[in-house]
């Protein structure tokens, strides 16, 4: 007897009860009431914004910082490397549109560090005049009450750093719908789920923290070579006993026509990301996508009819599932003619697990470098057999 197929099928079982655990997750926090504090205790924020082209929505991302109903003052950073950057013109027209709102752009040291969004952050940083600062990245786009809520909640959890649940948001092509599905009912289901466990998952689209305890930690030279600073600082503030919290209001990542090609490349980023820092989370997810394993159990059963019907089954039940993710987490409905194409991205998210496995290469915004463990970053030095070589002649 082939036992192959029922091992698979097995995990497949185990993946869809984790699956169901995760909406549990999620449900009990996002179910958390806001927090709210009185006007009057509300603090002064900087904002910071790096920028690196011109990203989907950019302007009506940037936009919605600019209009953010809160009490106390604001400022907005933006940031960049290039001084040519076609972000600036459209930094620079709403800066004039908004002018009752202080703000300035910075340039910063693109040597600081191998990390480029990092190198554009640490020009933000210094010159932001604030002690508690919103770092968040130019494709998110906020709610009116987003900065409200979140500096009331990191205030009443007398926390030290926040980060914010990811959803996707805007979606017109299929690539951005699949990009939008897996931050909306993986990525952010799956910062609930680590909950369980005592893990705050820190994801860098939006993070809130007070500048002292960010200098407490070593400050951002500390993580300049690192490609996931948020996953590390979240760490780094932990190992100090500072706290660190989710926050329950979410930040919107807009995708909008962005492609296929697109989705493969930074989801094939982030799992090389998962594999070189937390093993355990990397293995995870692979089984965490219950209609890819039960599509291998039915393919390694010689395509017999029943494990086929199980393969419907798991199919549906998990497309129900993501739907109702993506309506909890982001309020919005994934659209009729999208609703169907939700299997495709299990499929591809597999294919990706065992070219992420061994691959450690990562253009990162437009920089090639490769991946050592916890992440650090090194030069792109070129393939295995010539950096063999260079090896060998070096210790020669």
């Amino acid at each position: 007897m082939d036992y192959l197929p029922l091992i698979l099928l097995g995990c497949s079982a185990t993946a869809l009860a984790l699956f169901g655990f995760g909406i549990l997750s999620t449900l009990r926090h996002t179910s958390r009431k806001p927090f709210s504090l009185p006007d009057d205790e509300y603090l002064p924020v900087s904002l910071l914004k790096p920028l690196k082209g011109t990203e989907e929505g950019l302007e009506d991302n940037l936009r919605s910082f600019f209009e953010q109903d809160y009490p106390a003052e604001i400022e907005i950073v933006f940031a960049v490397t290039d001084p040519s950057d076609p972000a600036l013109a459209v930094a620079r027209r709403l800066a004039a549109e908004y002018s009752d709102v202080p703000s300035r752009i910075v340039f910063s040291d693109p040597s600081f560090g191998l990390n480029p969004k990092v190198a554009n952050l640490q020009g933000a940083l210094r010159a932001s005049r604030h002690e508690l600062v919103l770092q968040s990245d130019a494709n998110v786009r906020a709610k009116p009450d987003y900065l409200r809520r979140v500096v009331a909640e990191i205030v009443r959890e007398d926390a030290q750093l926040l980060s914010s649940m990811v959803t996707g948001v805007g979606e017109r092509s299929i690539g951005a719908m699949l990009d939008n599905l897996q931050l909306s009912a993986f990525t952010a289901p799956g910062t609930c789920f680590a909950l369980n466990f005592g893990i705050v998952c820190v994801i860098g689209k939006s993070m809130l923290f007070y500048k002292k305890d960010l200098e407490d930690v070593g400050g951002l030279e500390v993580v300049r070579d690192i490609l996931a600073e948020d996953y590390v600082l979240g760490r780094m503030f932990q190992a100090v006993g500072k706290r660190v919290v989710l926050s329950t209001t979410t930040a919107e990542n807009v995708n909008i026509d962005s492609s296929v090609e697109h989705f493969l490349a930074r989801h094939a980023r982030w799992l090389k990301m998962r594999a070189v820092v937390h093993v355990p989370g990397f293995f995870a997810d692979l089984f965490a996508n219950p209609t890819a394993l039960a599509l291998l159990a039915f393919l390694a059963s010689g395509l017999d009819w029943r494990y086929g019907l199980v393969l419907a089954g798991t199919t549906v039940i998990k497309s129900l599932g993501d739907q109702f993710l993506v309506r909890r987490t982001r309020g919005v409905p994934l659209s009729m003619k999208h609703r169907f194409m939700t299997p495709l991205r299990d499929v591809l998210m597999m294919a990706l697990w065992p070219y992420a496995a061994f691959s450690r290469k990562i253009d990162w915004r437009g920089v090639p470098v490769r991946l050592g463990w916890g992440s650090r970053l090194r030069p792109d030095d070129g393939p295995l057999p010539i950096r063999l070589v260079r090896r060998v002649l070096s210790r020669g």
